[in-house]
């Protein structure tokens, strides 16, 4: 199973494990960028760089979907973000939900807070999701840019 790979997706588009691309023998003699962290952040720079055609080592110590509660809630100015990258698809076909505000209560009162959605496209609201699918879709869109190698293994050392 390829990284990228269609086949390696369950059902709902997103795989268990990310397949580890260990073809070292493909590896160019020196990488432009070597990313440690596979997560939103390290996916996010890995695809934006590759899409450049930079040449982009991502580096996550376990490529299996995370099983934690964090980052539940992608605001809008995140989903601008993700849409000024390329990344909308992250955000389909993982149960996100369109949040368009969100409700305090404090003290037996309550805050309704709309987003300011009116002057953007429809697209344009907040999400909420599992946040470990979302993590394995930025990694499936940064994997399948043939110049973004995405391996499971760690950074020990740096090589000067």
């Amino acid at each position: 199973m390829a990284v990228g790979d269609p086949s390696a997706q369950a059902a709902d588009g997103v795989c268990s494990r990310l397949p580890s691309n260990n073809a070292f023998e493909d590896d160019p003699k020196v990488w432009d960028l070597v990313i440690v962290g596979a997560g939103v952040a390290g996916s996010a720079l890995a695809y934006a760089q590759g899409k450049n055609g930079r040449r982009v080592l991502l580096l996550e110590r376990d490529l299996s979907v995370p099983d934690r509660i964090v980052g539940e809630l992608l605001q809008p100015g995140g989903y601008l973000a993700l849409k000024k990258l390329g990344l909308t698809e992250a955000v389909k076909e993982i149960d996100a939900q369109k949040i368009y505000g969100y409700c305090i209560f404090k003290e037996g009162r309550e805050l309704l807070v709309n987003y300011p959605l009116d002057s953007l496209s429809d697209d344009v609201a907040g999400r909420s999701f599992h946040n470990g699918r979302f993590v394995q879709r930025m990694r499936q869109a940064a994997a399948a840019l043939p110049s973004v190698t995405v391996r499971e293994g760690i950074g020990k050392m740096l090589v000067n």
